[in-house]
Protein backbone atom coordinates (compact mmCIF):
# COMPACT_ATOMS: atom_id res chain seq x y z
CA UNK A 1 0.00 0.00 0.00
CA UNK A 2 1.40 3.57 -1.12
CA UNK A 3 2.19 6.21 2.03
CA UNK A 4 1.04 8.93 -0.16
CA UNK A 5 -2.53 10.35 1.28
CA UNK A 6 -5.07 9.22 -1.54
CA UNK A 7 -8.84 11.19 -1.59
CA UNK A 8 -11.51 9.94 -3.85
CA UNK A 9 -14.65 12.30 -4.25
CA UNK A 10 -17.51 11.12 -6.28
CA UNK A 11 -19.44 14.06 -7.59
CA UNK A 12 -22.87 13.51 -9.54
CA UNK A 13 -24.27 16.84 -10.05
CA UNK A 14 -23.26 19.47 -12.75
CA UNK A 15 -22.61 23.02 -12.69
CA UNK A 16 -26.06 24.16 -11.76
CA UNK A 17 -25.86 22.38 -8.59
CA UNK A 18 -23.76 24.86 -5.61
CA UNK A 19 -22.96 21.19 -4.49
CA UNK A 20 -20.45 20.85 -7.49
CA UNK A 21 -18.71 24.28 -6.35
CA UNK A 22 -18.54 22.73 -2.70
CA UNK A 23 -16.96 20.09 -4.30
CA UNK A 24 -14.02 21.12 -6.17
CA UNK A 25 -13.27 23.60 -3.41
CA UNK A 26 -13.09 20.49 -0.96
CA UNK A 27 -11.01 18.86 -3.60
CA UNK A 28 -8.78 21.52 -3.87
CA UNK A 29 -7.72 22.43 -0.33
CA UNK A 30 -7.11 18.82 0.18
CA UNK A 31 -4.79 18.95 -2.30
CA UNK A 32 -3.30 21.78 -0.64
CA UNK A 33 -2.93 19.88 2.26
CA UNK A 34 -1.19 17.62 0.49
CA UNK A 35 -3.66 14.89 -0.73
CA UNK A 36 -3.04 12.91 -4.16
CA UNK A 37 -6.80 13.55 -5.12
CA UNK A 38 -9.26 12.08 -7.94
CA UNK A 39 -13.13 13.18 -8.66
CA UNK A 40 -15.06 10.65 -10.59
CA UNK A 41 -17.54 12.68 -12.27
CA UNK A 42 -21.03 10.53 -13.08
CA UNK A 43 -24.71 11.16 -13.91
CA UNK A 44 -24.92 14.65 -14.52
CA UNK A 45 -21.68 15.66 -13.06
CA UNK A 46 -20.15 14.27 -16.27
CA UNK A 47 -20.87 17.65 -18.20
CA UNK A 48 -18.98 19.30 -15.98
CA UNK A 49 -15.84 17.61 -17.99
CA UNK A 50 -17.17 19.91 -21.11
CA UNK A 51 -14.90 22.86 -22.48
CA UNK A 52 -16.90 26.06 -21.01
CA UNK A 53 -19.81 24.22 -18.92
CA UNK A 54 -18.41 26.09 -15.66
CA UNK A 55 -17.79 29.27 -17.03
CA UNK A 56 -20.79 30.79 -15.62
CA UNK A 57 -21.34 29.26 -12.48
CA UNK A 58 -20.44 31.60 -9.22
CA UNK A 59 -21.58 30.24 -6.36
CA UNK A 60 -21.04 33.42 -3.79
CA UNK A 61 -18.69 33.31 -1.45
CA UNK A 62 -16.69 30.39 -3.40
CA UNK A 63 -14.55 30.93 -6.29
CA UNK A 64 -16.16 30.68 -9.47
CA UNK A 65 -16.63 27.43 -10.77
CA UNK A 66 -14.37 27.40 -13.81
CA UNK A 67 -11.46 29.05 -11.81
CA UNK A 68 -11.80 25.77 -9.50
CA UNK A 69 -11.85 23.19 -11.72
CA UNK A 70 -8.81 24.80 -13.85
CA UNK A 71 -7.03 24.81 -10.42
CA UNK A 72 -8.05 21.48 -9.22
CA UNK A 73 -6.27 19.96 -13.18
CA UNK A 74 -3.55 22.20 -12.97
CA UNK A 75 -2.52 21.99 -9.72
CA UNK A 76 -2.21 18.00 -10.38
CA UNK A 77 -6.09 16.58 -9.54
CA UNK A 78 -7.01 13.37 -11.83
CA UNK A 79 -10.28 13.73 -13.01
CA UNK A 80 -12.47 10.95 -14.40
CA UNK A 81 -15.34 11.24 -16.62
CA UNK A 82 -17.51 7.85 -16.46
CA UNK A 83 -17.18 6.40 -19.93
CA UNK A 84 -21.22 5.27 -19.84
CA UNK A 85 -22.76 8.71 -18.54
CA UNK A 86 -20.50 10.45 -20.70
CA UNK A 87 -21.92 8.29 -23.73
CA UNK A 88 -25.24 8.11 -22.66
CA UNK A 89 -25.28 12.32 -22.82
CA UNK A 90 -23.93 12.31 -25.97
CA UNK A 91 -20.60 14.14 -25.00
CA UNK A 92 -17.65 14.14 -27.40
CA UNK A 93 -14.08 13.08 -25.37
CA UNK A 94 -11.99 16.11 -28.08
CA UNK A 95 -14.05 18.34 -26.49
CA UNK A 96 -13.44 17.67 -22.46
CA UNK A 97 -11.64 20.18 -20.07
CA UNK A 98 -7.70 19.16 -19.84
CA UNK A 99 -6.76 16.40 -18.14
CA UNK A 100 -10.14 14.99 -18.23
CA UNK A 101 -10.28 11.13 -18.74
CA UNK A 102 -13.17 9.47 -19.84
CA UNK A 103 -12.96 6.15 -18.09
CA UNK A 104 -15.07 3.18 -16.39
CA UNK A 105 -14.73 2.91 -11.94
CA UNK A 106 -11.69 0.87 -12.63
CA UNK A 107 -9.44 3.98 -11.97
CA UNK A 108 -11.16 4.89 -9.34
CA UNK A 109 -11.97 1.64 -7.33
CA UNK A 110 -7.99 0.95 -7.89
CA UNK A 111 -7.13 3.63 -5.65
CA UNK A 112 -10.11 2.66 -3.22
CA UNK A 113 -8.27 -0.44 -2.94
CA UNK A 114 -4.86 1.07 -2.70
CA UNK A 115 -6.78 3.11 0.85
CA UNK A 116 -8.10 6.23 -0.68
CA UNK A 117 -10.46 7.41 1.75
CA UNK A 118 -13.89 8.87 -0.30
CA UNK A 119 -16.40 11.40 -0.37
CA UNK A 120 -19.10 11.81 -1.85
CA UNK A 121 -21.30 14.86 -3.25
Amino acid sequence: MSNTKKLVLTLSVNSKDDVSTVAFTVANAAISKGFEVGIFLTSDAVELSRTASCEYTHVQPFKKLNELTEAFTGNGGTLWACAPCFNHRGLNAEETVDGTTVVGAGPMLDWISEGAQTLTF
